[in-house]
């Protein structure tokens, strides 16, 4: 008998948090567990699967636990079997307890006052996720039919939105609640959220321009103020700044510019976009709005407002990015920008500003991609990936595979090699380029959380060394190698090629010992190449090549279990355990299984 969908689906969340307590070694898990056979007295409690190990856990407190785990791999030596595990007490019968309810008590056993506090908002942000799962789900099950072959949209805009839909039903690699709009109730899921691809209008409030920033005239599709039901006659005196409709009833708790207006009408329709805070619009589908939203993603802590510098900063990486591929050729034929020119912010608040973002002519004959797309599932089973090799590729997996890793390799190591940037284009943002009869390429935007060492910066591009001084976010730049491979690591490799490989894996369309001796063979035909270019690649050798262990962001103990006292992370983004072993060596890449 199939368990009920919020059963079924709280056992997914509990085996994701389990698994990722693991990888990050939450509390000593691993290091601090013993594994070895469970006792006789205890097999009878609990069925598990032939082959799996015991991880003995002593350490949390007076209970003992015993969670049945199985090799992993690449970026883990351990996951867990399933949702369950046995307890064994001094003062109680043996139990076998699941949940992640009774997981989390256990790990927050002993810790100190603020990190508590953050275990309990997390087992609410579990919740959360339980409950829109459950409701993503039905949402998949009632579209997805729909979406079967959105290759074949006539317009570019449209197979890009549908394709952010399809996205939007499969669930962050690695963090394992990303599933959660903490923020969102139902009702809002279903009125906001890409799953449910709805369509509303936006806010708009009429703000004094001398409490209004615009880094460049706003865009010609605006509207006016008799559209949004306001006097002309403001014309001259202020100007209109877009609203969510989420973010628009909770305005007053954050405070308005002293002779604001709230405009009466609505104006502007949209969708919105995998984002979830980016909005396309509908009617000039070239342009898309971000906007801050009072939602959480990744983390409690992470409220999806948006910090006015990053206006700045994500347009200086635009202009940047664009400016080394003119004089770069091996960057200009595999890069595209969206243009981020223009935005606005009111007073410097986080929930009164807004990014365009246009995307560039020229795209009509193209798909993009996200991908977060590559390996969304398709309702006859297949992955979206499959459907692109087929159109794309004649259905060579292994030729697409190649470009892609070249691309991905090409790119992101000559600007960390080279210019001394990493991009934190992660697989929402990395968007790729099929078009016929044209090599595969990247459409880049949203870059303004990267990592720039300005003295690599300065010796690759003299004539460019101070624009650097231009950065708003002094977290940007960097004054060594470390922080520039710890991004490309943990974004480009393993958030954008080994969980797609991984993919490919577990879908049985190739060996992971293939996959990964194509992966190694890829990045030192990158590494030659550059070499021959002139370009010093010690740092890509030392790091990828020569390091037993890479470097796993570790999302959960920083960003939503631990106080930065007890992690001692200083960015809750930006915070590194160095616990993979690396697939990258020779070894690594001959016995992946």
């Amino acid at each position: 008998m199939s368990l009920q969908p919020e059963v079924a689906d709280q056992g997914f969340i509990t085996r994701r948090i389990i698994d990722c307590c693991l990888r990050e070694d939450i509390r000593g898990v691993v290091s601090q567990g013993q594994l070895g056979p469970l006792p006789e007295a205890l097999s009878p409690y609990l069925d598990h699967q032939p082959g799996a190990h015991w991880l003995r856990i002593a350490h949390l407190g007076a209970d003992e636990l015993w969670l049945p785990v199985v090799r992993a791999y690449p970026l883990q030596d351990w996951i867990g079997t399933g949702d369950a595990w046995i307890k064994v007490s001094s003062q109680q019968p043996v139990e076998v307890q699941r949940g992640y309810s009774q997981w989390l008590g256990h790990l927050s056993q002993g810790l100190d006052e603020e990190s508590v506090a953050l275990f309990a908002a997390y087992l609410k942000e579990a919740d959360c996720a339980t409950e829109h799962r459950t409701l993503c789900n039905q949402a998949y099950h009632h579209c997805a039919p729909g979406l079967g072959d959105v290759i074949a949209l006539k317009d570019w805009s449209q197979r890009l939105l549908k394709i952010d839909q399809l996205a939007s039903y499969l669930d962050h690699p690695f963090y394992p609640t990303a599933r959660a709009k903490s923020g969102f109730d139902a009702a809002a899921l279903k009125g906001y959220a890409p799953e449910f691809a709805p369509r509303f209008e936006l806010n708009w409030l009429a703000i004094p321009n001398q409490a209004l920033t615009l880094t460049s005239p706003p865009p010609p599709h605006w509207p006016d103020f008799e559209e949004v039901g306001l006097s002309p006659t403001l014309h001259n005196s202020h100007s209109l700044l877009p609203v969510h409709p989420l973010t628009w009833n909770e305005l007053e708790h954050y405070g308005l510019p002293e002779g604001t207006l709230r405009a009466p009408r609505t104006a502007m329709q949209v969708e919105p976009t995998l984002s979830v805070r980016t909005v396309v619009c509908i009617d000039q589908p070239q342009w898309h709005l971000k906007l801050p939203l009072l939602v959480s993603t990744l983390g409690a802590r992470n409220l999806r407002l948006i910090k006015p510098s990053t206006l700045y900063d994500g347009h200086w990486f635009q202009t940047t990015l664009m400016a080394l591929a003119e004089r770069d050729t091996a960057l200009a034929s595999r890069y595209l920008h969206v243009d981020e020119k223009h935005g606005g912010h009111a007073d410097q608040s986080r929930h009164l500003a807004y990014i365009v973002r246009r995307y560039p002519s020229g795209l009509e004959n193209t798909t993009l991609v996200p991908v977060a797309a590559l390996a969304s599932p398709l309702t006859d089973g297949r992955l979206f990936l499959e459907q692109l090799v087929e159109r794309f590729y004649a259905g060579s997996l292994q030729h697409w595979l190649n470009d892609y890793l070249d691309l991905l390799l090409q790119v992101h190591l000559r600007l960390w090699l080279h210019y001394g940037i990493a991009l934190e284009a992660n697989q929402q943002n990395a968007v790729l380029i099929f078009e016929p009869g044209q090599p595969l390429r990247l459409l880049m935007k949203d870059n303004d959380a990267a990592r720039l060492w300005p003295q690599r910066f300065a010796a690759a591009c003299p004539d460019l060394a101070d624009l650097p001084t231009a950065l708003q976010d002094e977290r940007i730049r960097v004054d060594s190698t470390q922080p520039l491979a710890e991004m490309f690591c943990t974004i480009t490799l393993q958030l954008n090629i080994v969980a797609i490989v991984e993919a490919i894996a577990v879908a049985g369309l190739s060996s992971r010992s293939s996959l990964y001796g194509t992966l190694r063979q890829r990045l030192m035909l990158c590494l030659e190449q550059l070499e021959t270019d002139g370009i010093n690649c010690d740092d890509a050798r030392l790091w990828l090549l020569d390091s037993p262990k890479l470097p796993v962001k570790y999302l959960l103990s920083a960003g939503s279990l631990l106080s930065k006292a007890h992690s001692g992370a200083s960015d809750i983004n930006k915070f590194y355990g160095y616990s993979a072993a690396n697939f990258l060596l020779e070894e690594g890449a001959c016995n992946a299984v």
